[in-house]
C-alpha cells in the first residue's frame, strides 16, 4: 500500500509500467468501475477471475479503511468493516476525478459521459440527490422490462408514475446545481481558453411538457425501440462557445481545455460544500498531452486546486509546476520512493 501524499503525488515511470493501472485503481476504488473500459472483465489479468482494490481514506484524524473487490459474481463492497449494498456511500468518503487522454470525449461523443459527470457533481453538492436518483433507476428498469415484453399503458403506468415523481425531484437538482456551476465553469474556461465558455442544460424531454406527456406522446417509438426513449436517463449537457456548440467551434486541444475547465469547475464547487471530503483529482502524463502552452495554464490552475493530487509521468521533469509531496517511480508494477 502507497502512502500518497496530503496534497500531491507524483508517479513516474516508463510507457507500460503500470502508472495508468494504478490510477484506475483509485478510480475503481472510488467508482466501482474504470474509466478505460466499460467491461469490469477486462480489468482482469490473463491468469486470474478476479481482483481487490483497498485503501485507507483519511479526513483529518479520521480513517477508514475501504475496498471493492470484483469476481464473476459481481462487486463487493465494504468499508469500516461492513459490507456494503451499493458504491455510494464509499464514493462520498473518496470522491474522484480525473483528467486523461481522452478527456475531451466529453465534448466529442454521446450524452452519457456528461450526464454520469454532472450527476457526480450532483452527488457529492446536492446530499438529498441519492435517494431519488435510486428510486429513478429502479423505476426506469422495471417500466423498460415491461416495454420490452410488450406491456399496454396499464402495466407500465405504475412505473411510468415513479418515474415522474422522481424524475422532477432530479431536475430540479441538477438545474440548481448547472446554475451553481455556471460563473465557476465560465471564470476557469476564460483562464484556460482565454474566452468564456458556457453550460446548457437539457432535462430530457421537453420544456413545454410533462414527464407523463412526453412518455404518452413517445408511446409508439418506444414500442418500436423496446426502451423508455424520454426521462431523466436521457438529460444531456452543452457546451457553448458564444450561443454556439463547442465541438462545432474550437479545435481537439480547446475541447480538451473546455473538458478540463468543466472538471476544475466542478472540483471548486465541490470545495464550497462543507462537512465533505476533499476531492483526489488524477490526472494521466497531461505532460504528453497538453501543448506547451495548455500545459502552463493547467499547471498554473493546479496550484490552487482544491483536492489532492496524484499525478503520472514518464520522468520527474514532467511533474515540474505541480505541488507535489512525494515522487514514487514504477516499473513493471513494482514501485519504489523517490521522494
Amino acid at each position: 500500500m502507497l502512502d500518497l501524499d496530503g496534497r500531491g503525488t507524483g508517479i513516474v515511470g516508463p510507457n507500460a509500467s503500470g502508472k495508468t493501472s494504478f490510477l484506475e485503481a483509485i478510480y475503481f476504488l472510488a467508482h466501482g468501475r474504470s474509466f478505460r473500459t466499460s467491461t469490469r472483465a477486462r480489468m482482469v489479468g490473463p491468469y486470474g477471475e478476479g481482483f481487490r482494490v483497498s485503501g485507507r481514506l483519511r479526513h483529518g484524524d479520521r480513517t477508514t479503511q475501504g475496498g471493492v473487490e470484483y469476481s464473476p459474481g459481481g462487486l463487493r463492497i465494504r468499508m469500516a468493516g461492513q459490507e456494503l449494498s451499493g458504491i455510494s456511500a464509499l464514493s462520498q468518503e473518496l470522491p474522484v476525478q480525473i483528467i486523461d487522454p481522452s478527456v475531451h470525449r466529453l465534448i466529442e461523443e454521446g450524452s452519457t459521459r456528461r450526464r454520469r459527470l454532472m450527476d457526480w457533481g450532483v452527488f457529492h453538492v446536492k446530499q438529498e440527490f441519492v435517494v431519488p436518483w435510486r428510486r429513478y433507476q429502479r423505476a426506469l428498469m422495471q417500466r423498460n422490462a415491461a416495454v420490452r415484453t410488450g406491456g399496454q399503458i396499464g402495466e407500465t403506468e405504475p412505473w411510468s408514475s415513479e418515474l415522474q415523481q422522481t424524475a422532477q425531484v432530479i431536475d430540479e437538482l441538477r438545474s440548481r446545481y448547472v446554475a451553481e456551476l455556471q460563473p465557476m465553469f465560465e471564470s476557469v474556461s476564460m483562464d484556460l481558453l482565454g474566452f468564456p465558455a458556457e453550460l446548457v442544460y437539457h432535462r430530457g424531454w421537453a420544456a413545454d411538457t410533462t414527464l407523463g406527456e412526453a412518455l404518452r406522446s413517445s408511446a409508439a417509438r418506444e414500442s418500436r425501440l423496446r426502451t423508455t426513449v424520454v426521462g431523466a436517463h436521457r438529460a444531456d449537457l452543452e457546451f457553448r462557445i458564444e450561443g454556439r456548440l463547442a465541438r462545432d467551434r474550437v479545435s481537439r486541444g480547446q475541447q480538451k481545455m473546455i473538458a478540463v475547465a468543466f472538471v476544475l469547475a466542478q472540483i471548486a464547487l465541490k470545495a464550497r460544500t462543507p462537512g465533505i471530503a476533499e476531492t483526489c483529482l488524477l490526472l494521466d502524463d497531461p505532460a504528453a498531452e497538453l501543448d506547451v502552452d495548455n500545459l502552463g495554464k493547467l499547471l498554473k490552475l493546479l496550484e490552487k486546486v482544491p483536492a489532492q493530487l496524484v499525478i503520472t509521468a514518464l520522468h520527474q521533469d514532467g511533474l515540474k509546476g505541480v505541488p507535489i509531496g512525494r515522487v514514487f517511480h514504477v516499473e513493471q508494477g513494482n514501485f519504489s520512493s523517490m521522494l
